[in-house]
């Protein structure tokens, strides 16, 4: 795996100053990097990503709805 190589402003927001919002993002869980790949993205690379994420929950309620229908038709 290639490391990454962070810019100023972005190891600003990975390695938050204690009491900022970034740092209790970090504290309760939140992985900043994610974020910083994010913002990487332009904005239409981000809504393609959401719609891709979309599309994938779409098709996972779908095969519970089949699942579902399915086990009630044995019952």
């Amino acid at each position: 795996m290639d490391k990454v190589e962070y810019t100023e402003a972005e190891r600003w927001l990975i390695e938050p100053q204690p009491g900022t919002a970034a740092a209790a993002a970090r504290d309760f869980g939140i992985d900043l990097s994610l974020t910083v790949s994010n913002l990487r993205l332009t904005p239409e690379e981000r809504i393609k990503k959401l719609d891709h994420h979309n599309d994938g929950i779409q098709a996972l309620r779908r095969s519970v709805r089949w699942i579902s229908r399915a086990s009630d038709r044995a019952a």
